[in-house]
């Protein structure tokens, strides 16, 4: 993840050698985790924090690159749609007061964000899911540009070898329907109601 890469096609071997690779990782992982081969006596942690960009009234802003460059940091990253963008924090001690001086790291690196982000019209929010997100914000022209997503999309539908329904219940509900559309091959949400 992070990195930049070119369009391509996969192949079904090149599926394949993903899967097997994935497992690997994850038997590896569970190796070690069985055999508590993690360093207890010196504990790190890094983290990523994704967040979305706003405009004035709340609503989803399409600016992540422009507000990237004026962050010109790089530990801030784009994420999927052009208004997320996401901040990569390099792992660090967390044992004694190491907490609290990766709180305060954290902070003041948020803090100039969204100081520069304002200069352009658009202000950071940590929130998950943005309450203001309407199907009009999630096409694929909300994509950012960097050819990995569109990669990413593609090979979801790839995978299933389908149109999507997905479908989330709870205290709001979610139901919505993603499609392929062509010629551009990418996912389009046809139709979504929130409640």
């Amino acid at each position: 993840m992070g990195r930049d890469v070119e369009h391509r096609v996969f192949s079904r071997e090149d599926r394949h050698r993903f899967r097997d690779k994935t497992r690997g990782c994850l038997d590896a992982l569970a190796r070690m985790l069985r055999e508590s081969q993690f360093d207890f006596e010196r504990p790190l942690t890094g983290m990523e924090i994704e967040l979305n960009l706003v405009d004035a009234r709340g609503e989803p802003a399409n600016v992540n690159e422009k507000v990237l460059n004026l962050v010109a940091d790089k530990a801030f990253q784009t994420e999927m749609g052009q208004f997320n963008i996401e901040i990569n924090v390099p792992p660090r001690e967390i044992g004694g007061t190491g907490l609290v001086s990766f709180e305060e790291t954290v902070r003041a690196s948020l803090n100039a964000a969204d100081e520069r982000a304002r200069s352009g019209d658009a202000h950071l929010v940590m929130i998950g899911i943005l309450p203001t997100l309407m199907p009009r914000h999630v096409s694929i022209e909300s994509m950012s540009a960097n050819p990995r997503y569109a990669l990413l999309n593609d090979q979801i539908f790839a995978a299933r070898g389908e149109d999507m329904a997905l479908s989330i219940q709870g205290v709001e509900r979610l139901s919505t329907y993603a499609t392929r559309s062509h010629p551009s091959r990418r996912a389009r949400v046809s139709s979504c109601t929130c409640r």
